[in-house]
């Protein structure tokens, strides 16, 4: 009594892994530096938005909040420090 399985289909299957491998390989080759800039990028962006939250408890005592969005998050992430001062005068402006 046999199991079913011809030696046909394993190895179309294992062909199959070693192709799907090979391109996983090749993609992960070509990507890995503007994944690396993308997690960067996400990684400011939260850090960002924590620095907001914080800054909008303290500053809630002056009526001055900024409002915490994705944009407004990316540019403190990106920009830091100089990012919180334009935004803060954007917002006295506006």
């Amino acid at each position: 009594m046999g199991i079913g399985i011809d030696l046909a289909s394993v190895s179309a299957y294992l062909i199959a892994l070693v192709v799907l491998f090979l391109f996983g390989f090749i993609l992960f080759k070509l990507f890995k530096v503007p994944l690396k800039i993308l997690s960067m990028l996400i990684v400011n962006s939260v850090a960002g938005g924590c620095i907001l939250f914080v800054l909008n408890y303290v500053f809630q005592l002056f009526n001055f909040t900024i409002p915490v969005n994705i944009f407004t998050a990316v540019t403190v992430g990106i920009l830091g420090i100089p990012g919180i001062i334009m935004l803060g005068i954007l917002r006295f402006i506006l």
